[in-house]
């Protein structure tokens, strides 16, 4: 593994790993017979019963092109009550109509550049220069929490190594000296989501596993009180 990630790009070589969100890949949705997806969820603890679907719209990728589905997330009502809610499927953040891959993709392009937000043609467009920003300020408000989810779900699916950063971040993992030189609000919370995303992209293709995959996994581990991860 390299020795520094100065001057390198944790993200490199992940091309194939980040082609597809995940709701092209198997066992998280079911394929309705219109093409849309649904989302069966859990059914929430005290009796809640289940109480038709929430509609949603989500820009995923597929085969590195972005495509517009339609998410059908399973509703619940609790009983002699008009309360409902429903089941968020993994790559769905709340108030966002991207995927959370597409989301990640668009704020590691900001935080690990020298210049700012750069360009990827294809997400262009998804999500403006002032969004990605927002995205950002949120995703570093819970930098600490999304480096420790990304961290559990490498820690399990890698069983074999209790501290595979260890192995692969031997030289320590920080941003280059080219992308700290940037002006940040919080230089602190800055570095530390960008280890997040680099333990992402090194873990997955370390693992074998798409980036997508991966987040859903750090997903399952996300111990904050709301439930949009990772922004």
């Amino acid at each position: 593994m390299r020795e520094t990630f100065e001057g390198l790009d944790p993200s490199e070589g992940t091309d194939d790993l980040v082609r597809d969100s995940l709701a092209v890949l198997a066992g998280v949705y079911v394929r309705r017979s219109d093409g849309s997806f649904q989302f069966m969820g859990t059914r929430p603890a005290g009796g809640w019963h289940g109480h038709g679907w929430t509609r949603k719209s989500l820009v995923v990728l597929t085969g590195g092109k972005p495509r517009k589905v339609v998410l059908h997330k399973h509703r619940w009502l609790l009983p002699g009550t008009t309360t409902t809610c429903h089941s968020r499927p993994p790559d769905d953040p709340a108030f966002i109509r991207f995927c959370t891959l597409i989301v990640v993709l668009r704020v590691w392009s900001f935080i690990n550049s020298a210049v700012g937000l750069c360009k990827q043609p294809d997400l262009e467009g998804f999500g403006s220069k002032r969004t990605v920003q927002r995205w950002t300020a949120r995703a570093m408000g819970r930098a600490l929490e999304t480096q420790q989810a990304i961290r559990a779900a490498i820690l399990e699916l890698r069983r074999s190594e209790p501290r595979p950063e260890e192995d692969w971040f031997r030289g320590g993992l920080s941003p280059p000296s080219a992308v700290t030189g940037r002006r940040w609000q919080s230089p602190t919370l800055h570095q530390c989501l960008w280890r997040a995303f680099a333990m992402l992209f090194v873990g997955a293709k370390e693992l074998g596993v798409t980036v997508a995959t991966l987040l859903a996994e750090a997903r399952r581990r996300w111990h904050a009180q709301d439930d949009s991860f990772p922004f």
